[in-house]
C-alpha cells in the first residue's frame, strides 16, 4: 500500500478535525477518531450501559452509527463535502 503524501495526509487530518468539531452525534456517543488518512478512517466507541438493548448487547442502531461516522470521515478526508446516499449493514454477531 502506498503511503499518502505529506500534503494529502495533512489535509485528511485537518478535514477530520474540522468535521469532528461540528459532529455532535459522534461526540455525544463517545466516538473517537483514532486514525485517518486519505480515503480511510478508523473510529472506536466504548459501549456504555445506556447503549445496551433488551438482549444485553449494544443496540444495532448505535453500531450502525459508528460505521456511518467512520464512513463519513473516510469520504470527507479529501476535504470535499460528501454525504451517503444509501447504506446497509449486515450484523454477523453481537458486539463484544
Amino acid at each position: 500500500m502506498n503511503k499518502p503524501s505529506t500534503g494529502a495526509q495533512l489535509l485528511a487530518e485537518r478535514a477530520a478535525q474540522a468535521l469532528f468539531e461540528r459532529d455532535q452525534a459522534s461526540q455525544v456517543l463517545g466516538m473517537r477518531l483514532v486514525e485517518v488518512r486519505p480515503g480511510y478512517a478508523r473510529m472506536v466507541m466504548r459501549v456504555r450501559a445506556d447503549m445496551m438493548n433488551g438482549h444485553a448487547t449494544c443496540h444495532g442502531g448505535l453500531i450502525f452509527a459508528l460505521a456511518d461516522s467512520a464512513f463519513a470521515f473516510s469520504c470527507n478526508s479529501h476535504n470535499e463535502s460528501t454525504v451517503a446516499a444509501a447504506a446497509s449493514i449486515d450484523f454477523l454477531a453481537s458486539a463484544s
